[in-house]
């Protein structure tokens, strides 16, 4: 902790990181830093150690945190600063990078803004959903993105992106990396509170019976390799589905969901996940891409 730079968030050493992840499993962060604010991150980026990995983390959600050490510096956007919703003209929303895409879709709705319904159906931050260029129902980030804020990780620069320079294509985007967002701006439509709140209600009902919605699960496990081959046909064909691994399950009600049933670790889930992978492979010779994240070290079990 001598050689980091002061500042006016928080900032620990070993610190627990599984509460913060929506499988509720993980490790400990070597070094965990909250910025107050953008000036206090760029400050902290341009004098931190060069050395020190850095990990990005909302609101653990397409994550799976490993659970040994989660060496280097994790950072988590978790304050005002960060989330917060702004509506500009020409139906623009400025939304914090921390803030929920479940938020913005109800505030969009409150002002008859069209256009921005699915991400009622996209757990987690709208920092999240950019980097994956997350989507569901048709529609996806790349559909409503104006433009982005960020800071460069290496150098603490702060940049604004336009949609050409983040290269959207499906669940990724070419921003890189070395990049922390900070905020955005999305572009709806004018339209009627009461067609927008029912769009809403509708993906919360197709969601609720097709996804093991209210689970301690990180969301769809592995990219679809073809929309003729999606992941969930490929896993419940390879006979995978329902199957269990320590106190993980592919879930019974989407197989492409892994979900920590009982009590499950990261190595549980992990292992699980590669398991199907395998049976996949085995079967039809393709092996699956996680769409999840997956960071961090195992945990040594003494012996």
């Amino acid at each position: 902790m001598k050689n980091l730079p002061k500042v006016k968030g928080e900032l620990f050493e070993n610190y627990e990181l599984a509460t913060m992840t929506r499988f509720k499993t993980g490790g400990m962060a070597e070094v965990y830093f909250s910025p107050y604010d953008i000036d206090d991150l760029s400050h902290f980026l341009k004098k931190a150690p060069k050395d020190m990995p850095i990990h990005l983390i909302g609101f653990g959600s397409n994550i799976l945190i490993r659970d040994g050490i989660l060496n280097g510096i994790t950072i988590r956007l978790q304050n005002s600063n960060f989330s917060f919703i702004e509506k500009m003209e020409n139906n623009i929303l400025k939304c914090g990078a921390f803030t929920s895409n479940i938020a913005i879709a109800k505030f969009a709705a409150e002002n008859s803004i069209q256009g921005m319904e699915f991400l009622f159906g996209i757990p987690g931050t709208i920092g999240g959903a950019i980097q994956t260029n997350a989507g569901c129902f048709g529609r996806e980030i790349k559909d409503v993105f104006v433009s982005l804020q960020a800071v460069n990780i290496k150098t603490g620069e702060i940049k604004n992106f336009d949609l050409k320079e983040c290269g959207f294509s499906y669940r990724k985007s070419e921003i890189g990396n070395e990049w922390v967002f900070v905020s955005v701006e999305i572009k709806g439509e004018p339209g009627k509170k009461e067609s927008i709140l029912q769009t809403m209600q509708n993906i919360k009902e197709k969601k609720d019976s097709a996804q093991p919605t209210y689970t301690k699960t990180s969301g769809s496990t592995f990219k679809n390799p073809s929309p003729e081959k999606p992941a969930w046909k490929l896993i419940k064909e390879a006979g995978c589905q329902g199957l269990k691994l320590g106190g993980a399950i592919v879930s019974p009600v989407h197989a492409n969901f892994i979900v920590n049933e009982d009590n499950a670790t990261s190595a549980d889930i992990e292992d699980l996940a590669e398991k199907v992978r395998l049976k996949v492979y085995e079967k039809f010779g393709i092996m699956l891409e996680y769409e999840i994240k997956i960071i961090g070290t195992r945990r040594i079990e003494n012996i």
